[in-house]
């Protein structure tokens, strides 16, 4: 199974959840605490899933690894290059 359909099978479950609570709470019988709840369930959840995002995102980006000894290889390895085309007549900057 891909993500895709993962993913897909979610948003169908919690779309067919969300409806059949927000067509079977009348208006009279409930509180609108609980109508106001489940009318502004999706938002709520997009709301928790982009700071869910954000923040691993952000623990991600603060916890990147340097390559010293990848970007000294990378270095030598564009000299090299440009080296080998200066010998083949290119005019390199």
């Amino acid at each position: 199974m891909t993500k895709l359909v993962e993913w897909l099978g979610a948003a169908g479950l919690f779309v067919g959840v969300w409806a059949y609570l927000f067509i079977s709470t009348p208006v009279g019988h409930s509180t609108d605490f609980a109508r106001h709840f489940v009318l502004f369930l999706p938002f709520y959840a997009l709301l928790a899933f982009a700071v869910i995002s954000v923040s691993i995102i952000a623990w991600r980006v603060y916890t990147f690894n340097d390559c010293e000894e990848a970007a000294k290889e990378l270095k030598q390895e564009i000299e090299d290059a440009k080296a080998d085309l200066r010998k083949k007549g290119f005019k390199i900057e």
